[in-house]
């Protein structure tokens, strides 16, 4: 669009023909990927409700882990609240709960073997390495098998509505999916 002869309010030109061709190609992808990006979140929120019992999610700092400017065009196109959001109402659909973690709870840093809190762990380091009992294992996992035992110690975690609080057997869709938004009713 750059490139082309645009309006101008000053002078009151008109856009060129071919600047309103750009301008709708562009909205065009920017559509797109608006609707790439919805359908995935769809997809896997409706995965991961209809596949776990019980799901727990961290309350983050989206705000504090934008101003790190490596991250912030990614964070952003994440989507988190939209996931959140999602995952609360499927998971309910589907007889399972969601647990939602303290934002101070110190997931990463604490070994899941021992308990000993880090007091600096670094984003780059990606492989946890407790320096008490020795456990050597993926940041992330050790992330989630803390937040699983926290769910468990502190009794938020219960049965859901098919009996069960570990993984399940997926449950097929009755075929009216609101996942699939590129079926359109109206031709």
């Amino acid at each position: 669009m750059s490139r082309r002869q645009g309006p101008d309010r000053r002078t009151g030109r008109r856009p060129s023909r071919r600047w309103q061709q750009a301008k709708t190609r562009l909205a065009r992808a920017h559509a797109r990927m608006a609707n790439l990006r919805a359908d995935g979140l769809h997809k896997l929120t409706t995965t991961l409700a209809g596949i776990y019992g019980s799901i727990v999610v961290e309350d983050l700092n989206i705000a504090g882990m934008m101003a790190n400017r490596r991250l912030a065009r990614h964070i952003a196109d994440a989507g988190w609240a939209t996931l959140r959001r999602q995952l609360e109402y499927k998971t309910a659909w589907h007889g399972g709960r969601l647990a939602r973690a303290d934002r101070w709870f110190a997931s990463s840093k604490t070994c899941s073997s021992c308990g000993v809190v880090k007091p600096k762990l670094a984003l780059r380091e990606r492989t946890y390495t407790c320096g008490h009992c020795g456990l050597s294992l993926d940041r992330d996992l050790n992330a989630a098998i803390n937040l699983q035992q926290d769910v468990a110690r502190s009794g938020r975690e219960t049965l859901n509505g098919r009996g069960a609080d570990r993984k399940t057997n997926p449950v097929v869709a009755g075929g009216c999916e609101p996942t699939t938004p590129h079926h359109h009713l109206g031709g």
